[in-house]
């Protein structure tokens, strides 16, 4: 008897025999992973938020439904993770060409090719509609470009170019703020036009104290200089 529960204390079998070792599972390919994330980067581009599906993602990825569902659950825990993954800028990439202007310019002209502002018009239906979407996307779209803009602004002071007690800070949230309403609120696309006159009207006079006409005109002057 006490043979018998000793055997079953350690999950053995009453004869005496040890079971049979478990099977590890097969390991999870992370490379799958990156192609799903891809391929529903892609579809949010391509279709927004409403329209990139989780079976349509597995199509795109090469993927079954299953292999989708197993990573992610949801539409939405999928479209956050998207997010988390996608490149930020950093200031290493912003080249320090010497000037304010044509740094924040080379900020949204990096935007353009890696399709930043693109995956987040698609998004705007999740920001929305989904809380979860929205706190990261105002992580990674927002609060991210504030940060980085606010690095721009910092190397220029040590340029010598911003004005003498000016507040930084609440400079560098001005232009994404303004971003994020022409796309979110207003539904109109960001292009280089609309960043020239958000810089040289905007952000420069607030930076350096001058006038618009002042910092566009200086621009101009140091355009011909070179």
């Amino acid at each position: 008897m006490a043979a018998r529960e000793d055997a079953a204390a350690v999950g053995a079998p009453a004869g005496g025999t040890a079971p049979a070792a478990r099977r590890p599972g097969r390991r999870r390919d992370e490379s799958k992973d990156e192609v799903i994330l891809a391929a529903a980067r892609e579809l949010l581009i391509e279709r927004g938020y409403d329209g990139m599906t989780m079976d349509a993602v597995a199509e795109r990825a090469g993927a079954g439904k299953s292999t989708v569902y197993r990573r992610w659950p949801s539409k939405v825990q999928l479209t956050v993770d998207c997010l988390l993954c996608a490149k930020q800028m950093t200031i290493d990439e912003v080249p320090d060409t010497g000037s304010i202007r044509d740094d924040l310019l080379s900020i949204f002209v990096r935007a353009t090719r890696m399709k930043s502002d693109d995956l987040m018009t698609g998004l705007l239906t999740a920001v929305r509609e989904e809380p979860e979407v929205r706190a990261v996307f105002h992580e990674q779209f927002v609060a991210g470009r504030v940060r980085l803009a606010r690095e721009v602004l910092e190397r220029a002071r040590l340029r010598g170019d911003t004005a003498p007690g000016v507040d930084l800070d609440m400079v560098a949230a001005v232009a994404p703020a303004m971003v994020h309403y022409r796309k979110v609120v207003a539904h109109r696309p960001m292009d280089a036009e609309f960043a020239e006159r958000l810089i040289d009207t905007i952000i420069l006079p607030l930076a350096t104290g001058r006038p618009a006409d002042a910092a566009a005109g200086e621009h101009a002057l140091l355009a011909d200089a070179r």
